[in-house]
């Protein structure tokens, strides 16, 4: 019995001391304190808790550390295929369709579309019956399409330059033509200048991330078309929404932000007003006159989209400047589509210089 107590005593030693140097080890971790307190208050009031918490644990690790079927190169887990039976499966797979069928009123409304004989004027004829109808639901505001001065033009133009930039404008694709249309848009307008996208709806969208970045403000109308959407959601800006078409509201939202930066002690940002001259989703248009009155009340940039409005309102088309007899300096960013009111393709925004070589 001596002997066996003797033999053991090295070893229990042994265990004693790594216990106390795991122990001490232990403690120096932070927040080990915290889980021994746990674990000791946890095994007095339920020792079976403990028991299953540490086969849990156990679990976890082995369920970590345990090779995977998909790291397995081996395959011993795949089942295998001989090239035969591998032609087979590809010869009785049969690929689902990209899309399901047409149903048959699908089909029908697909082929009650109607197609237009000619220019899109007011009165076009149809190509399937040739009657002259009234069209309600073309951007030609100004009759310009089918012009017949317009088109002899567009022959001489095309005999001369060609068709297409064939390169972006940064990169050889400025013609002198487009800096013709750019210098008589800003005369036209009564701005310093103005600049030319090649896409309407990617003007707007692309000129508010040019300007607005992340941690400016912007206040927008909750109506804005779509292509303002994606302007403001590329900016990263971040958005306040005044009620459609109604200033008392905008005015309670710049006041809200003011007071908010206030409250927070937060540095002025740069912040910025964006609303449409007429909505494209209902034709309203805005008091031009009152958002400008309020633009230099609360020191706010104004992005004014003109898309639908210029080449239709006003006396000469000018837009809702000329309307409501506004100069056009007094909005920082205008906003206008070549492709409506001047019945071609592409955008403009006109403005101060500082903000045409900006972009």
């Amino acid at each position: 019995m001596e002997h066996s107590a003797s033999t053991l005593e090295p070893l229990l030693a042994f265990l004693a001391y790594s216990s106390s140097t795991l122990e001490s080890n232990f403690y120096k971790i932070p927040g080990s304190a915290v889980v021994a307190r746990y674990v000791k208050s946890s095994h007095q009031n339920d020792p079976g808790r403990t028991i299953l918490e540490l086969i849990l644990v156990v679990f976890a690790v082995r369920t970590l550390l345990q090779s995977r079927t998909r790291a397995d190169r081996s395959g011993k887990n795949f089942i295998k295929f001989s090239e035969k039976e591998i032609d087979e499966l590809v010869d009785e797979w049969t690929p689902e369709p990209l899309a399901p069928p047409l149903s048959d009123w699908e089909q029908r409304d697909l082929a009650s579309v109607q197609v237009i004989s000619g220019p899109n004027g007011p009165k076009p004829k149809i190509l399937s019956t040739g009657k002259t109808v009234t069209n309600l639901a073309s951007f030609n505001f100004a009759g310009l399409a089918g012009n017949e001065h317009i088109k002899e033009r567009a022959v001489d133009i095309l005999r001369k330059y060609g068709l297409g930039s064939c390169g972006p404008p940064g990169f050889y694709g400025t013609i002198d033509v487009h800096i013709d249309l750019e210098r008589d848009i800003a005369e036209f307008l009564g701005t310093e200048a103005s600049i030319l996208y090649s896409q309407g709806f990617s003007t707007i969208s692309s000129v508010i991330p040019a300007f607005c970045k992340r941690g400016d403000i912007i206040v927008a109308d909750r109506s804005v078309n779509f292509a303002i959407q994606k302007g403001i959601q590329i900016s990263r800006s971040t958005v306040r929404w005044f009620d459609h078409n109604d200033l008392k509201s905008l005015e309670d939202v710049l006041q809200s932000v003011d007071k908010e930066r206030k409250k927070r002690k937060a540095p002025l940002t740069r912040r910025f007003i964006i609303t449409e001259g007429i909505f494209e989703r209902d034709g309203e248009m805005v008091d031009l006159p009152k958002l400008i009155e309020l633009k230099l009340k609360h020191k706010y940039r104004l992005i004014f989209d003109e898309s639908i409005s210029f080449g239709t309102v006003g006396r000469t088309g000018r837009g809702l400047t000329e309307l409501y007899n506004v100069p056009a300096s007094q909005i920082d960013i205008l906003v206008g589509s070549v492709a409506n009111g001047l019945c071609s393709a592409g955008g403009f925004c006109a403005g101060s210089s500082i903000v045409v070589d900006h972009q």
